[in-house]
This record gives C-alpha cells, structure tokens and sequence, in this order.
C-alpha cells in the first residue's frame, strides 16, 4: 500500500514512520516547511530509506503538473495546515488525520491547553476523514483515557495522546490493508473550534482572576520553550510561574 504521511518529527510519528516503512510502502513525507525538518529524526529515517520530502507548497505544485506517485492512503498528524481540496481529490477522499483531542468537543489548536483549563477528566484522540474544514471531517475511531488535569502537564498529556495516537495509526493501517477504505460516520453538532486568538486570549491574567484561576491558567499553559500564562503592563508580557515552580509531572 502508498502511503503519504503528513506530519513534522515527534517521538511517535518517527515511530509511526518506522512501523509503515516495514509493511507499506512510503511515497512521501510531507511538512509544513523544509526548515522544521532539518536536523531531526524523522529527517534522519527520510534520508536513510530514500523518502522523498515534499514542503506545502511543493506538494500542491506537483499535484497542478501530476507528478505526484500513486497514493492508496494518506494520513495526518500534527501536521498544523489546513489540507486543501485538490489533495482530498487526488487521493479519492482517502486522507485519515490523526486529531489530539476528542471531537467534535475539541477542534482547533492548542486543545491540549484548553482541555487543562476546562478540566477535563478524559483526552483522546480522533481519527477522522479530512475535508476542506479543520476537523470536521468523518469520524472513523476516537481513542480515549483518563487524565487529572490539576496535575498533569502539558507536555505529558501530548506524550499519552500521540501514544495513543501512533497505536491507532497501526490499527488504522492493518484494517485498511484488509478490509479498504474504513466506515465512518458524521460528527455530532456541537464543540468548539479554538483559534490562536482563543489561546492568546485565555492564557491572559486579568485584574479580576482570582488566585485559583491564576494558578490553573499557570498550569494549563506552561509549556517551555513557549510563553506560558502572563501579565502585561505597559504592552510588555510579564510570565508567570506557580509557587511550586513550574508543573513537571511529579
């Protein structure tokens, strides 16, 4: 089977890589911009097994002049760009993103964060048909697990939902091997789409939070090397840190 993967380089989509380069064949990984893959590791398993990196806009490019290889499946995860309808329509419709939260509760960016602020007692992770909206497509399988969202951090509940993530890429792959293009089913009306805008205004600390709203918005946001909950005054931001420091999981 020709695989297609969109994708940037995190510990589980190497290994998703990996697990598809020995059943499938790999026609191309496909990035956001070629200067995110400089220097990883999935750069690293690219040039080692002669697959061919394609930027955004050289996919689309190709796409114009058919000069794209035969693809069977393509899939996505944490790819971060909307994928356009002329690659929905070279590949029949058969283009399975992998989305780090449930849906339709949680489509956007930065749900990981959200979903900490809101408290949410269970994460998942949803892999859907992509169509010409952000997550909205089909909805073929959602994997879930329980989560204490006052002490997880960031960075873990990333690290369980791409865990869970790369396990339902295999299950993905083995039943489309078998059985072809999955069943699916529309999503539910309701959720919320959250925009960068929604994340630049939530991790804001207004005059009237109270302490525990502060000390959950710290929480929810600390995220290194990026800027987490702050102040601001006089247009400058000013980063919190909770009294215990920072939100590592203990």
């Amino acid at each position: 089977m020709n695989i297609l993967y969109f994708t940037k380089s995190k510990k589980y989509t190497c290994k998703a890589l990996e697990y598809m380069l020995k059943k499938h064949t790999v026609v191309g990984v496909v990035c956001k911009t070629r200067q995110i893959m400089l220097g990883t590791e999935m750069e690293k398993i690219c040039k080692e097994n002669g697959i061919e990196v394609f930027d955004n806009k050289e996919l689309y490019r190709r796409i114009e002049e058919n000069s794209m290889p035969d693809i069977d499946l393509a899939i996505s995860n944490t790819f971060g760009r909307l994928i356009k309808p002329s690659f929905i329509d070279y590949v029949n419709g058969n283009c399975i993103n992998l989305h780090g939260a449930i849906l339709p509760d949680y489509k956007g960016l930065f749900t990981y964060n959200h979903g900490l602020m809101n408290e949410e007692k269970q994460w998942g992770v949803t892999a859907h048909y992509v169509n010409e909206k952000f997550d909205e497509g089909e909805i073929i399988d959602i994997r879930k697990f329980s989560m204490d969202s006052k002490t997880i951090s960031v960075q873990r509940l990333e690290e369980e939902t791409q865990k869970k993530a790369y396990e339902l890429t295999i299950d993905l792959l083995e039943r489309w091997s078998t059985e072809g293009r999955l069943p699916s089913y529309p999503q539910p009306l309701g959720g919320k789409y959250y925009s960068k805008e929604d994340f630049e205004t939530a991790k804001k600390i207004l005059s009237t939070d109270s302490s525990d709203e502060v000390i959950k918005k710290i929480h929810a946001f600390w995220c290194p090397p990026y800027e987490g909950a702050y102040i601001e005054i006089d247009g400058v931001h000013f980063q919190l840190l909770s009294p215990e420091g920072n939100f590592d999981d203990k």
